[in-house]
């Protein structure tokens, strides 16, 4: 197992465990669960399409050292309008169930949901600075 694999395996674990405690939390108090519940997962797709994006654009760099076929610039734009469109999508959807709610419970749900989405970015950063190598000055 690579050092990147392993990294995105902790951070997969770590996050399913966090979503998992903060939804159990949510739920015994009677709030907004399934808002987070969503947010989370969603956070965790994103991360999957990154993962995957950057492995098929590590493997067409090796196919194609030259660039004449693969533009790796706008693979990554492509790709991150991907993640963009559907988290605004799911996001969407999101505001759209709650829209019967007051206003200051449907911007309640809609944080809800966005911690949920962040978890992973935090996770992600965290894990990342604890891998991070050492830097040797001469």
């Amino acid at each position: 197992m690579t050092k990147d694999q392993k990294i995105n395996f902790i951070v997969v674990l770590i996050t399913l465990v966090i979503i998992g405690i903060v939804t159990l939390v949510l739920f015994l108090c009677k709030q907004e669960w399934k808002y987070y519940l969503i947010g989370g997962m969603l956070g965790l797709m994103c991360h999957g399409l990154m993962v995957k994006q950057n492995a098929r654009a590590t493997r067409m760099m090796k196919l194609d050292p030259n660039q004449t076929a693969f533009n790796p610039k706008k693979s990554a734009i492509l790709w991150y309008l991907l993640r963009f469109v559907l988290v605004l999508g799911i996001f969407a959807v999101l505001g759209y169930f709650a829209k019967d709610k007051p206003r200051v419970e449907l911007v309640i749900s809609m944080l809800i949901a966005l911690a949920g989405y962040m978890t992973i970015k935090i996770v992600f950063l965290i894990v990342l600075l604890c891998f991070r190598e050492k830097v040797v000055k001469e």
